[in-house]
């Protein structure tokens, strides 16, 4: 197959219309702040569980992070998304490196506010998948994590500090535990 995708079901027509640019990524529009809060929220909180955090802390970090692109930081951040992916990822990682003590309570929904689990709804087959993905070594689970948020190898090899080649390595090895790791989970549901 000659053509490419952008190309598909033309006739032969000059070339400018052959060839497009890839798709960029979606255009944040800085005059609303709001919508761009409400979008990105659950897929952050999301990216977040998939790194490793309960869904009450991927919610916190999640509106810690869109908070902390306002006032100043929101009309001047070329890439918002990139750079809130990124610091949510570093604050999770600086969460985890102080010593917690563990809550053996459940904590209450507080009155008026809104449960996470209400806005990141997983179906069983995602929750399975984030089971999987944190029983991962910490690299591939982040680049995998990254992956699953829609990020790029060279996005991934900025934030993590590592080589593009280092990256698409680490997937690799994510993706053949994965792989292992949920296809003997669904022997053992189908038993």
């Amino acid at each position: 197959m000659s053509e490419t995708p952008a190309s598909a079901g033309q006739q032969n027509g000059p070339v400018s219309q052959r060839t497009r640019p890839a798709p960029s990524p979606p255009r944040v529009f800085r005059e609303d702040f709001d919508a761009f809060y409400v979008a990105e929220k659950p897929s952050l909180t999301a990216f977040l569980m998939f790194v490793g955090a309960s869904t009450w802390e991927a919610d916190d970090l999640a509106h810690e992070t869109l908070i902390k692109l306002l006032p100043a930081l929101w009309m001047t951040i070329e890439y918002p998304r990139a750079w809130m992916r990124k610091a949510a990822y570093y604050d999770y990682l600086k969460q985890h490196q102080r010593s917690r003590e563990d809550l053996t309570d459940e904590m209450p929904d507080l009155p008026g506010g809104i449960c996470p689990v209400s806005e990141v709804e997983l179906s069983t087959q995602t929750n399975t998948v984030v089971e999987a993905v944190c029983q991962l070594p910490p690299t591939q689970r982040a680049v995998m994590a990254f992956v699953l948020d829609g990020a790029g190898t060279s996005e991934i090899a900025d934030t993590l500090n590592m080589t593009n080649v280092a990256v698409r390595t680490n997937l690799s090895r994510a993706r053949r535990r994965l792989m292992t790791t949920l296809s003997s989970e669904g022997g053992e549901h189908d038993g």
